[in-house]
């Protein structure tokens, strides 16, 4: 096994892990909201992992969508952790768009270009991150339905 194959195959795992537990974490805010904060957390901690991947990436030399795509998780699960976790401002019920807008686009932008990274190791990997992505899709209209989104 090359080092490669360990590195896409763990961004593959780490994404796919990440899909999941937002899916989780937008359950638990219907269902049971005292396991959100430690669902989200976890969440936040997969940034770790993909972060050291990111920087392997780099140092081997690799395509440039191999470190700017995890870095781009990377910065919002920062983003994240600032606006949740360190500052907990409140932007989703009610509304704050100048925090919303680019909380959701980098959220977006960066599961999807992670999810492009999986179609490298091949098909099946990339229809397994698409049902976590669309997992995670459901979770968010689920729990937007229900005005925790």
């Amino acid at each position: 096994m090359s080092i490669l194959f360990i590195l896409d195959f763990s961004e593959f795992i780490i994404i796919n892990l990440f899909n999941l537990t937002v899916f989780l974490l937008f359950l638990s805010r219907v269902k049971k909201p005292e396991l959100s904060r430690g669902i989200g957390l976890f969440n936040l901690v997969l940034g770790i992992p993909i972060f050291i991947i990111a920087i392997f990436n780099l140092i081997l030399l690799r395509d440039w969508w191999y470190w700017v795509f995890p870095f781009l998780l990377i910065a919002f699960i920062l983003f994240s952790l600032i606006v949740d976790y360190i500052k907990k401002i409140e932007f989703r019920n009610p509304r704050k768009l100048s925090i919303l807008i680019p909380f959701l686009l980098i959220f977006y932008i960066s599961i999807i270009l992670m999810w492009g990274l999986t179609w490298i190791l091949g098909v099946v990997y990339g229809i397994i991150t698409g049902i976590t992505y669309f997992l995670q899709l459901f979770g968010a209209y689920y729990a937007g339905k229900h005005g925790v989104g």
